[in-house]
């Protein structure tokens, strides 16, 4: 008789665990699908009978405004329900796509921090408290937090019809040698989110720091000609209401950008920018950025914004993998009218996530910083590993 009831009890925990499970895996596909409301449907089944991975989702879901409501006071319900279970977190990442919905300050590589995740609860006593546990959790897995800010790319193959050779050698010394119009360029971008809603306005504050390099590769001992060196910091503000609304403002941010290329006179150029920078989004696939600034140069600079102007216009647009980026800037002086426009595509490499064909065309002034009087037409072939 105990046989029975044990074996009764068994079936009948295994066909609610099943259920349970398939709550969730009907909105994993429903969410793929783009039917996120009925999928927060399926996700609050499955939340509601304990399941973290659920919880989780339901949590962004509202923190984003994702097939509900937008409501932080609910998001933050869900997370801190999930916080007493944390070691369930894992298996979320098996089972959502990172680019489904996951935020990327959660996703993780399942072969290793997954796997010391593992470890940590199962060798480790875990303090009960959520706050020490998340931050022993930290202290062992920190990865620093960084993230791509602008693209990290690199061109094998830039072709430009500027000649460097011809350049003025008392102002250009050196350049006499770069007699290649193909040479290479590259850039690292990273970005580290510093701290989030500080002053109460959903805010996020970032430091950020971008170094561009164009080598040419093609003549005798392969010089570097020019690297640009970006540091940065903004603070970026989601905006909600009927009039941001109306025009498709998504966030504002405002930030001090410094670009330098470290060299000494009469090479060296520098700049400082404080701007402001208006994201909108006026369809699914296209966002919009219109960014101005305040400029402050050295002294042998001081003409800089004749050529590079007091602010750009940004746009990306999303068709299936394909991604095109255009950039367009001008002085807006009608007599003396200079600016430059850069055109961008990229493409995923086979099924990879994070490797892209990119292709980058430019025509105008500021090509680099220490020519960004000089007018040129440049193209470059190669790839890119954020977009």
């Amino acid at each position: 008789m105990i046989n029975i009831h044990v074996k009764i009890s068994l079936l009948a925990l295994s066909v609610s665990l099943w259920c349970y499970a398939g709550n969730f895996e009907q909105g994993v596909q429903l969410y793929k699908e783009g039917k996120q409301t009925k999928a927060a449907a399926f996700f609050l089944k499955a939340a509601q009978n304990g399941d973290a991975r659920a919880q989780y989702q339901l949590g962004y879901m509202y923190e984003n405004g994702i097939g509900v409501t937008k409501n932080s006071e609910t998001a933050a319900l869900w997370y801190k329900r999930i916080a007493s279970e944390y070691q369930n977190i894992p298996l979320l990442m098996e089972k959502i796509d990172p680019s489904e919905g996951i935020p990327m300050d959660l996703q993780q590589e399942p072969l290793t921090d997954a796997a010391l995740q593992q470890f940590l609860f199962q060798s480790l006593d875990m303090p009960k408290e959520s706050d020490e546990r998340e931050s022993m959790i930290s202290s062992i897995l920190s990865s620093f937090g960084l993230y791509p800010h602008e693209k990290n790319f690199y061109l094998p193959f830039v072709y430009t019809t500027q000649n460097y050779e011809t350049f003025n050698q008392n102002s250009f010394p050196g350049y006499n040698k770069f007699n290649k119009n193909f040479e290479m360029e590259f850039q690292l971008s990273m970005k580290k989110p510093l701290t989030f809603d500080l002053f109460g306005l959903n805010e996020i504050i970032v430091v950020a720091y971008s170094q561009e390099s164009w080598w040419q590769y093609y003549v005798n001992s392969s010089p570097f000609r020019e690297t640009n060196y970006r540091p940065e910091l903004w603070i970026n503000i989601p905006v909600e209401n009927d009039i941001s609304k109306a025009i498709t403002l998504k966030s504002y941010k405002v930030g001090l950008l410094h670009e330098s290329n470290g060299r000494g006179k009469p090479l060296s150029r520098s700049w400082n920018r404080l701007y402001v920078n208006f994201l909108f989004q006026p369809t699914q696939t296209l966002l919009a950025e219109w960014r101005l600034w305040y400029a402050t140069t050295s002294i042998d600079d001081d003409n800089i914004e004749d050529y590079l102007g007091n602010g750009h216009i940004k746009l990306n647009y999303f068709y299936g993998k394909h991604q095109w980026n255009m950039t367009c800037r001008n002085n807006l002086n009608v007599k003396h009218n200079r600016g430059s426009f850069e055109l961008e595509w990229s493409y995923p490499i086979g099924h990879s996530r994070s490797s892209f064909w990119y292709v980058k065309a430019f025509s105008g002034y500021g090509a680099s910083l220490i020519e960004y009087n000089k007018f040129q037409n440049r193209i470059g072939f190669g790839f890119t590993f954020s977009r």
